[in-house]
């Protein structure tokens, strides 16, 4: 889950998750330290997202090219000093920030933090997943490519596949727009690889019950665990478009249908001591 503010108050709404989704920025690494170990010490595994040093023109290319391999080395040590796996995203939906640069700079940029990483540690205590979001793997989309974010060599080293993915008017839940994903996958010959999903909401906004279309979702993703490995809901007001409310609180019907996900028999958490 990820929240505006604490993780441990929302957890007093909820009930205890497994995973903690959090932003970050090229430079916070106090910040993101202390969440790190916070969330370890309470059975949640983390999952970081971090931005470039700056949403600028040609920032992937300078990333790509070995600019900031000294950060890069020290964010790897940092991470290897934990006691727990850490999830990292670099630059999460980067269809978004396409003034940065175009998407194979941006798999290049993904694909050097790699290799810096696994030079440095061998990637001790990191999955490293891209982001991509899940309108891109639409049919409907004929300006975006998934294939063009997740290049051979990034599809070869990424430990996963995270996606975005969002109640719409559609209605469509997770069994038609997961599905859509997992089948770029096995196009891509990697039939094994898991799915996650970084980020996910559901509103009364839309036609019908969201408690009904996240019942319908999660059943789906747990009857499909071979594939699908975490999901993070996006309990939060922030991004949100009038009168969409993505927080569980909207209704009672849907904080409930939460908390009985957090209940089914593919929910985990991590060890602790």
């Amino acid at each position: 889950m990820s929240t505006a503010g604490s993780i441990e108050q929302a957890e007093q709404q909820t009930g205890r998750v497994g995973l903690n989704r959090t932003f970050s920025s090229w430079g916070n690494a106090d910040g993101e330290d202390r969440q790190i170990r916070a969330d370890h010490s309470s059975g949640r595994l983390p999952w970081i997202s971090f931005k470039p040093p700056a949403s600028t023109s040609g920032m992937w290319s300078s990333i790509a090219a070995g600019r900031y391999d000294g950060d890069i080395r020290a964010r790897a040590r940092r991470y290897a000093g934990y006691s727990a796996p850490v999830i990292v995203t670099f630059n999460h939906e980067p269809q978004t920030d396409t003034q940065v640069g175009s998407p194979a700079e941006f798999a290049a940029a993904w694909t050097r933090i790699y290799d810096v990483w696994e030079s440095e540690t061998g990637l001790r205590n990191v999955a490293f997943a891209p982001i991509i979001g899940e309108w891109v793997f639409n049919p409907v989309n004929r300006t975006e490519d998934p294939a063009q974010y997740m290049s051979q060599a990034v599809l070869r080293r990424m430990a996963f596949l995270g996606v975005d993915l969002y109640q719409n008017p559609s209605g469509d839940d997770y069994a038609t727009r997961l599905d859509r994903v997992i089948g770029f996958l096995d196009n891509q010959g990697r039939t094994e690889m898991m799915v996650g999903v970084g980020e996910t909401g559901c509103s009364d906004y839309y036609a019908g019950s969201a408690a009904d279309w996240w019942t319908r979702s999660w059943q789906w993703a747990a009857s499909h665990a071979d594939r699908i490995g975490a999901i993070s809901y996006f309990n939060s007001s922030r991004n949100s478009r009038s009168g969409v409310d993505w927080r569980l609180d909207e209704s009672t019907s849907k904080l409930n249908a939460f908390r009985a996900s957090l209940d089914s028999a593919v929910s985990c958490r991590l060890a602790v001591g």
